[in-house]
């Protein structure tokens, strides 16, 4: 109860007992001198001590009956009040007790959700490692496969280059054979010998067809090499075993030209030998003609395939070469998509560490609440410098973007120097 409301009522009621004792001495002072004293026997002194007595009596028991009929208890509304206050104080300590409680449960309710978030770290942090470890398998197994693709280009390369001037050579003898052609017309004198040079540089024409043959064994051993590789990548490699595929039946169609080829060649060389007897008669001169220009003929288109079919194997090989740079590149940037988990780590640990901030401060608060009558415990440091730390501990804008937003302050721009993102 406050003093000032005591020592309003208590005058009060001070006022109203002294009033009432005040107009009764006026009205019954002469009475009980005159009547009520020698009716007693007492003397003046004497009964001016029993008045006075009396009226102090009379004056304390209307006191403590006036603050009973005001104010429900004979101590001007002390006792309720104590009471109330009582019940009021039983109430905060119970509720303090409840609070207090419950806030040493905030640990035990934090610890369970931090266990959740390590649990979600682990397990996406398993799951990247998993990821990461097969996707560098994968690449292993590309960069094997573009090293090889690397040689069978160079080797490619190669062969065209010894091709292209093989091609060359081979236009220059059906050159030289047209030439012949023209002077076998023009003089029959030197044909037996021109004839036996012709059958000799027809028969030299297997060694050609046997580097012919050559390539193309080579053409398929690589391309044998390319499905193995491509096997091995697996789903990764399904483009490449085509490739491989068709560069082995250009392979086979490049034998089997090449055998065809080479019978050609055989004929023509038997029925040059067989027009030799033969070689003075003018229509020998012309069967020979005919033969030699189909020969030269065959030359020339055999010339133009090779060509063809050379140009195509180095187109493959160029289209597989820039395929598995393109792969490479592919898995380089899977590689490094799978940095997420690392960036989802680091925002998980400034929640657990938000989440330890806020443990102690409820274990504070706690151990606040239970110790209100010591004036000795410890100060308790606020929420909001809390917050300013967890602030200053972001590693991305849009961490501190959202903590500006639930707070209402903007404070974005002025934390550029805090931490940034570490990625594996």
């Amino acid at each position: 109860m406050e003093y000032s409301l005591l020592l309003r009522r208590s005058t009060v009621t001070f006022l109203v007992v002294a009033l009432g004792a005040a107009t009764t001495d006026y009205f019954f002072n002469d009475w009980f001198h005159a009547v009520a004293l020698p009716k007693l026997g007492l003397t003046a002194p004497l009964g001016d001590a029993v008045g006075t007595l009396i009226i102090v009596a009379a004056a304390y028991l209307a006191q403590r009956l006036l603050s009973l009929a005001f104010y429900r208890d004979w101590l001007y509304g002390i006792q309720q009040r104590e009471h109330d206050g009582t019940q009021r104080s039983a109430s905060v300590v119970q509720v303090v007790d409840q609070v207090a409680e419950e806030l040493q449960g905030v640990e035990k309710f934090n610890d369970v959700v931090k266990g959740q978030l390590q649990t979600i770290i682990q397990e996406t942090e398993s799951a990247a490692f998993d990821i990461t470890s097969r996707l560098q398998t994968i690449d292993e197994v590309v960069s094997s496969l573009s090293g090889f693709v690397e040689e069978s280009t160079e080797q490619a390369d190669q062969l065209a280059t010894e091709s292209q001037a093989r091609i060359a050579v081979n236009r220059d003898m059906i050159s030289t054979m047209d030439s012949y052609i023209q002077d076998r017309i023009s003089s029959t004198e030197q044909e037996k010998h021109r004839i036996e040079t012709v059958v000799e540089e027809a028969k030299s024409l297997s060694s050609l067809v046997n580097l012919i043959r050559s390539i193309s064994k080579q053409t398929n051993l690589l391309a044998l090499n390319a499905a193995i590789e491509a096997a091995r990548a697996g789903e990764a490699g399904r483009g490449f075993a085509v490739v491989a595929d068709e560069v082995r039946k250009l392979s086979a169609e490049t034998d089997q030209a090449v055998t065809q080829i080479n019978q050609g060649i055989q004929r023509v060389a038997d029925s040059i030998s067989t027009q030799f007897q033969d070689k003075l008669a003018d229509d020998s001169v012309e069967a020979e003609r005919a033969t030699l220009k189909v020969f030269s003929q065959q030359l020339s288109e055999l010339g133009d395939s090779y060509l063809k079919a050379t140009e195509y194997s180095t187109s493959v090989v160029m289209t597989v070469h820039e395929s598995s740079h393109k792969l490479a590149d592919m898995f380089m940037n899977a590689l490094a998509s799978v940095q997420f988990q690392d960036v989802t780590r680091q925002q998980i640990e400034v929640v657990i560490n938000a989440l330890d901030r806020l443990s102690g401060h409820s274990k504070m608060l706690a151990e606040h609440l239970a110790s209100l009558d010591d004036p000795n415990h410890s100060a308790i440091t606020p929420l909001s410098e809390h917050l300013d730390q967890i602030y200053s501990s972001y590693v991305m804008s849009s961490q501190r973007l959202s903590h500006d937003a639930a707070t209402g302050v903007s404070r974005t721009g002025s934390n550029e120097g805090g931490p940034k993102v570490e990625l594996f």
